[in-house]
């Protein structure tokens, strides 16, 4: 019996598998690869000999399968679990930066893992970089963690990172976006597989505002979290080759593109599992 051997990239952050049994998950497969996903969040498998019905059989390995937004933009041809990813075509997504974000931050049970395959890449640009929510909880200061005890963001669901409105939402009637439609979730949120506090930031931060506190307040403060979450030394980036895949953790990263040259194509299929609705760690 063949066990699955992770090369540690970073440790406690990015590892790496090879020869994944890609045709072959069973129980066995499923148990030890979900022991290693939750010790690195990000996992990297290189030059994955899979399609898109293979793409979707591992990701419903992992759990039920978190469909894409209904929308045209970004729709797979055949496979409804698939959001293309793409700068040309129907895909979603162009070939400018995509800011630092969690996935789908802004619904009330996030996607728990992300699953990104290469398609077709540029010659350069177009890496994805990540930032670990564990290691930016843990580094911040006590008197800061015992602030953010009992505080939430509230993520609005109204507009999106291009301050486009969303499909089936209405343009904001007020500049209070305190007020707009969207969902509340902690600011430190315990990992419900790991157990471990780590920071749940979502994305739009210029449209965020904290329950309860005057939005200069809540401004500041997030902010101060947003520099301390994402200029850090430990980031890590991914420079994708051909067949390359990566498995995250959308609970306790956030990830972010590079831009890259708009006559080339970067063509990449998503698949997402889901997830919870995130619970406070303090």
């Amino acid at each position: 019996m063949t066990h699955l051997v992770v090369k540690e990239v970073i440790p406690e952050f990015v590892g790496e598998l090879s020869d994944f049994p890609f045709h072959a998950i069973d129980d066995r497969v499923v148990k030890e690869l979900r022991a290693a996903w939750t010790q690195y969040p990000v996992l990297r498998f290189r030059n994955v000999p899979i399609g898109d019905a293979e793409q979707v059989a591992f990701t419903r390995a992992l759990g039920p399968v978190s469909y894409p937004v209904k929308q045209s933009r970004g729709k797979h041809e055949k496979f409804p679990e698939i959001l293309v990813i793409s700068n040309k075509g129907s895909g979603d997504l162009g070939d400018g930066e995509v800011t630092w974000h969690t996935d789908m931050w802004y619904i009330e049970r996030p996607p728990s893992a992300a699953i990104l395959r290469a398609v077709e890449l540029p010659a350069a640009g177009g890496n994805t970089y990540f930032s670990n929510m564990y290691a930016a909880f843990t580094s911040l200061p006590d008197a800061l963690k015992k602030r953010l005890r009992g505080l939430s963001i509230h993520h609005q669901s109204v507009l999106d990172t291009y301050d486009t409105v969303r499909l089936g939402k209405e343009s904001p009637s007020s500049s209070d976006f305190a007020s707009w439609p969207g969902v509340d979730h902690p600011i430190v949120r315990r990992h419900a597989d790991s157990g471990k506090p780590c920071l749940y930031l979502g994305s739009v931060r210029a449209y965020q505002s904290i329950p309860g506190m005057k939005q200069q307040e809540a401004k500041e403060l997030l902010d101060e979290l947003w520099q301390r979450a994402t200029d850090r030394a430990d980031v890590w980036y991914q420079e994708w080759k051909p067949g390359d895949m990566l498995l995250w953790d959308n609970r306790c990263l956030m990830h972010r593109r590079d831009a890259f040259d708009r006559g080339s194509i970067r063509l990449m299929h998503r698949t997402t599992v889901e997830g919870e609705r995130p619970l406070a760690a303090l």
